[in-house]
């Protein structure tokens, strides 16, 4: 890549990083679950570029654990929205979410006031204008796609050998992963990279949206399976999980790799 194009690469990678602080700033108002969902959305494009490298930078431990505070108020926030009140059963399961959803936005609280400090900011400005931007001023950005679509092979193979059913979970929500920071490099590569394509993109936007309803199923599943009905509910909860594990198998034998 040139040094013009690096240059623009640079600065669209420190405005993400920008971008992720507003919206971090925002979600920990805890007022619209939207500024929790960018906020991990702009943090997974930094950790894209950061997971280009076998010895990840000093930042890389520290935003992971963002990402997993994050992750966990986010599925709170998604199981809640797509929950219908019917039932008594419903209404003690909701409660059961809320009041996981609140110990992890203390969590996450916890782990903002922990991990964001100016230090931090510092090292990621430092990365992005130095190891990277020497990276891609250096060689050929298509190594860098190269990489991620051979990652993603190798974890769709991976999954495709895999027979016990945890196992096919495990290896589907890799691959969902991987997906994800293949379309990224794609994404921010369009206009610098003649190998990045529009065309990759939309197939792995459709990709990541397929997974990404098997892995709210899942979610769901796990949610109910660690919730403790009210004795008189049990056969109604018993009922309800069968439910899931068959809509999950069904979601998971359906994806075409």
């Amino acid at each position: 890549m040139n040094q013009r194009n690096a240059e623009k690469l640079k600065y669209e990678l420190l405005e993400t990083w920008n971008t992720f602080n507003h919206y971090m700033t925002e979600a920990l108002t805890f007022q619209n679950s939207e500024d929790i969902h960018q906020a991990r959305v702009h943090l997974r494009k930094l950790l894209t570029f950061m997971q280009l490298y076998d010895t990840k930078p000093s930042t890389y431990r520290q935003l992971k654990q963002l990402m997993e505070a994050l992750g966990a108020v986010r599925d709170g926030d998604v199981l809640l929205e797509g929950l219908a009140v019917e039932t008594e059963l419903d209404q003690a399961f909701v409660e059961h979410v809320e009041t996981q959803r609140a110990k992890d936005r203390t969590l996450l609280k916890a782990r903002v006031t922990e991990k964001m400090t100016p230090s931090l900011d510092q090292q990621v400005r430092r990365f992005i204008g130095g190891q990277l931007f020497r990276a891609f001023r250096k060689q050929d950005a298509a190594v860098f796609l190269d990489k991620a679509k051979a990652d993603r092979k190798r974890r769709i193979a991976t999954h495709h050998a895999a027979t016990k059913r945890n196992d096919r979970l495990d290896t589907l929500h890799k691959v969902r992963l991987a997906v994800k920071r293949e379309r990224y490099l794609n994404e921010y590569l369009l206009n610098y990279e003649p190998s990045a394509s529009k065309d990759q993109v939309q197939k792995l936007k459709r990709l990541q949206t397929e997974l990404g309803d098997m892995n709210d199923r899942h979610q769901l599943l796990l949610r109910w399976t660690d919730f403790t009905p009210p004795a008189a509910l049990t056969d109604d909860y018993k009922e309800v999980v069968q439910k899931l594990h068959t809509r999950l198998d069904e979601s998971v034998d359906a994806i075409k790799l």
